[in-house]
């Protein structure tokens, strides 16, 4: 037996068996790759999925509302308005009128509009909504002319004066003096003194014999004095 036949001696591999080694290589990382996947993906579903059970809340709470199937859109839907109309319309009342109505319906079903009612400023053809108030307002009249006060007739400078505002050369005080035209408190006085003097005036053209007192001046106070009945 030589050396060949007791295997001591390694031949280089045949291609044939370079590639059986390969597709066996390939199939061994094929499976170890698929088994790892399976294992990461095992994991990661249990992490997501949970019990239903736990997710139930404790007894005594509860999570929030509960709607039935379809939300909120399960509702009934109202097929007409509750709307109350007051102000200047006939019949100030709460009305019914079909969705989707406008101002002016429900003005109609008022008994539409008062006389005095002011329409002007209102859109009647809004859209309404559910238990709305309207209200509609009233015409306000115009502002009436107030009367001018007729100008004051200014105080005659001549001519008659009533005996009630004439001044009494003999018994007139220093303040009433005071009120005639033209005289101030020196002629007032003076008037005074010459009274004292001579006696009460017999005629009111004497008061030009006071001091200070001229013909101009006299002429001013004719009209408003007198020397009494």
């Amino acid at each position: 037996m030589n050396v060949e036949q007791l295997g001591l001696i390694d031949h280089p591999p045949t291609p044939e068996e370079v590639r059986r080694q390969m597709r066996a290589y390939l199939v061994r990382y094929v499976v170890l790759v698929a088994g790892i996947s399976l294992v990461i993906g095992g994991l990661i579903g249990r992490l997501t999925v949970q019990d239903p059970a736990a997710l139930t809340p404790a007894a005594g709470w509860q999570s929030g509302p509960s709607f039935s199937e379809g939300g909120a859109s399960s509702r009934p839907v109202s097929s007409s308005l509750q709307i109350y109309v007051s102000g200047a319309v006939v019949m100030p009342q709460v009305v019914e009128v079909p969705a989707g109505s406008i101002l002016a319906d429900a003005l109609a079903a008022a008994g539409g509009p008062a006389p005095e009612a002011d329409l002007e400023g209102l859109n009647l053809a809004a859209p309404l909504a559910d238990h709305q108030h309207v209200l509609i307002p009233t015409r306000v009249p115009p502002p009436t002319a107030t009367p001018q006060p007729a100008p004051a007739t200014p105080a005659p400078t001549s001519g008659a004066v009533s005996p009630e505002a004439q001044v009494n050369l003999n018994t007139a005080t220093l303040a009433e003096l005071l009120t005639l035209p033209g005289i101030g408190e020196t002629r007032a006085q003076a008037i005074l003194a010459y009274r004292a003097e001579h006696g009460p005036f017999t005629r009111i053209e004497e008061l030009q014999n006071v001091s200070g007192i001229g013909p101009a001046t006299y002429e001013k106070l004719a009209p408003y004095i007198t020397i009494g009945p």
